[in-house]
């Protein structure tokens, strides 16, 4: 009994220090592969030849791939598409920056100390999280009047970014874009492009300008379909926030309110010619479908 004790101690041992071989060594023949006649293991097994490497590292005793670190001091000062980031630009009348990383992008897609000195001072800087949707709502009222793109449900589709493709726009303080960029931009030109914008934003808001003088001038002579194409050239600049054209949508408003109340009345009246009339003043406005839809109920 003692002798079996003995061996069964003596296999364990021989088991444990086995195990810390090299597996040419755990083999009776001094190698492995082939049965016992050509001097491998018995039966030709062998033990497992899977490398297992340490933790972090891959399997084949490679270096682990770890990502680069990122120096806190070249991160931009990331701001959030908001209505208060906004106003915070337009008070100070700060460039925006806005950035759609590609994606899986990483921290270090955009960056670099110098942008982020540019993201203190010279503009602000707004991060759009990535997304692959471009479809536009079934249900979203379309208008003539333009709206924030910055602030809207979509700006990856609002601005037409590419699926996939990081992109650097820099806009205004209201985020109309000027220019349109890669994130491998030096920020000495990103720079270039920001100080370029403030006198863009000068010369949009004359031009916008005399297109509303025109549209008040029609509209004081009761002229209100010149008026009305005055003020839609404005609207498709695609431009907002803009003194002009804030003035533009104000007196767009005001015309397209006195033609619903006149709607109102010519339906009451049951008078097509006249909504026909007026149809022709008010073509390519959001009052539009609404006398379409006026004179389908009289038929």
């Amino acid at each position: 009994m003692k002798i079996k004790f003995g061996s069964m101690v003596l296999m364990a041992l021989f088991a444990i220090v086995g195990l810390s071989m090299p597996l040419s060594a755990q083999c009776s023949g001094g190698g492995c592969g082939g049965g016992s006649a050509s001097g491998g293991c018995p039966g030709g097994g062998c033990p497992s030849s899977k490398k297992v490497g340490r933790v972090g590292q891959p399997a084949n005793g490679g270096a682990a791939r770890v990502p680069a670190a990122v120096d806190p001091k070249g991160v931009p000062a990331w701001q959030k598409p908001s209505s208060d980031t906004i106003e915070s630009a337009s008070t100070d009348e700060r460039p925006i920056i806005v950035y759609f990383p590609s994606e899986d992008a990483s921290d270090g897609e955009f960056y670099g100390e110098e942008l982020a000195k540019l993201s203190q001072a010279d503009a602000l800087f707004v991060k759009i999280p990535y997304s692959a949707d471009r479809e536009a709502s079934p249900w979203t009222e379309k208008s003539v009047v333009p709206t924030s793109r910055l602030l809207s449900d979509n700006p990856s589709r609002e601005y037409d970014i590419p699926v996939g493709k990081a992109t650097v726009l820099v806009c205004d303080w209201f985020g109309n874009e000027y220019f349109r960029t890669e994130p491998k931009i030096k920020a000495e030109k990103l720079s270039s492009m920001i100080g370029k914008v403030k006198e863009q934003v000068k010369d949009n808001n004359s031009k916008l300008q005399k297109n509303l003088d025109k549209a008040k001038q029609y509209v004081d002579a009761n002229d209100r379909k010149a008026a009305v194409k005055a003020l839609l050239k404005n609207f498709k600049e695609g431009l907002v926030g803009m003194d002009a054209q804030e003035n533009s949508i104000r007196l767009y408003h005001e015309i397209m309110d006195a033609a619903r109340a006149e709607l109102s009345k010519l339906s009451e009246n049951a008078d097509a010619e006249g909504m026909k009339a007026m149809a022709k003043d008010l073509k390519n406005t959001d009052v539009e479908k609404e006398i379409d839809e006026a004179i389908a109920k009289l038929s």
